[in-house]
């Protein structure tokens, strides 16, 4: 019991800090995508993290490569979590502001619950499906609301953008079990790696560095540090420690702490309807935490 105990709060622990790193991102990539494309800013993150991975797997001497069995889903994670995610939100970026992208993939913990039920047999109790059902709605209609009552073309982006974040989670939340998630996260940037290199050396062909703004390169620095590698290696732990659907709920609240640095830092305005959200996804979340694993 103390075991299950001390998992579950390492796992809570672990996925806040997590969310919070990955808060960052839509502010960070919103600034990023004034100064490089989608392209360069999806393969420079992968380029980071595998580097911040070497040095990490040098250091706790864990470069001994994985399990043949476990390397198509750490490749699947990999390209879900650094090449689909990153490359469908930067294109959505470009054209909606990073507070639109932030409330799109709040429906990111109800696609990981489900994608984790089809993928891992997962049970969750009723309480939790219908928790899960309300913090979707809200976030949902938040989007809508965003929208001014409709989807824009970007919210096709976002959403693919969703199920590439989800299908990662899912899948490097089973093998961070197995390996931990630091390990996992490693490997997955290093072993996809050596087809970002070069195509992030052909996307910065010509590029002229001084004349990229200073928050430019501080946006590719925190996506590519923070977001890609210090975030999901925290995320990743709290996954394998706490369960993926129930710790998964933890990012419902991203999309309102996003807001909040969207306001701080971008200048964007906090309506009403985003702080009656924030009361209903928070509720939400707490409810999914707290209903018990069945199965």
């Amino acid at each position: 019991m103390k075991r299950s105990s001390r998992h579950w709060s390492d796992g809570l622990v672990f996925g806040f800090l997590g969310m919070l790193g990955f808060s960052g991102t839509m502010v960070a990539t919103r600034v990023a995508v004034q100064d490089f494309s989608p392209l360069t800013i999806t393969c420079a993150r992968i380029v980071i993290a595998a580097a911040l991975g070497v040095v990490t797997l040098i250091v706790t001497k864990k470069m001994r490569l994985p399990e043949r069995r476990l390397l198509p889903g750490i490749v699947w994670m990999g390209m879900g979590l650094a090449v689909g995610f990153p490359f469908f939100l930067t294109l959505a970026l470009v054209s909606v502001p990073a507070v639109h992208g932030a409330v799109a993939i709040g429906l990111a913990p109800a696609a990981t619950a489900i994608l984790s039920v089809l993928r891992t047999g997962e049970r969750q109790p009723p309480i939790f499906w219908a928790a899960c059902a309300v913090g979707f709605a809200a976030v949902f209609y938040f989007a809508l609301d965003a929208g001014g009552g409709h989807l824009s073309p970007a919210d096709g982006w976002l959403f693919l953008a969703l199920v590439s974040v989800g299908s990662a989670y899912v899948e490097g939340g089973r093998i961070a079990g197995e390996l931990g998630g630091t390990t996992t996260l490693c490997w997955a940037m290093i072993l996809i790696s050596p087809a970002a290199l070069p195509v992030l050396l052909w996307s910065v062909d010509g590029l002229d560095g001084a004349a990229v703004s200073l928050e430019g390169w501080a946006g590719l620095a925190y996506v590519g540090v923070i977001s890609m590698f210090l975030a999901s290696v925290f995320w990743y732990r709290g996954l394998a420690a706490g369960g993926i659907a129930r710790i998964g709920q933890i990012n419902m609240v991203l999309p309102l702490v996003a807001l909040v640095w969207s306001a701080l830092l971008l200048g964007e305005d906090i309506t009403l309807t985003a702080m009656v959200c924030a009361v209903v996804v928070v509720a939400a979340m707490i409810v999914c935490l707290k209903s018990r694993m069945s199965g």
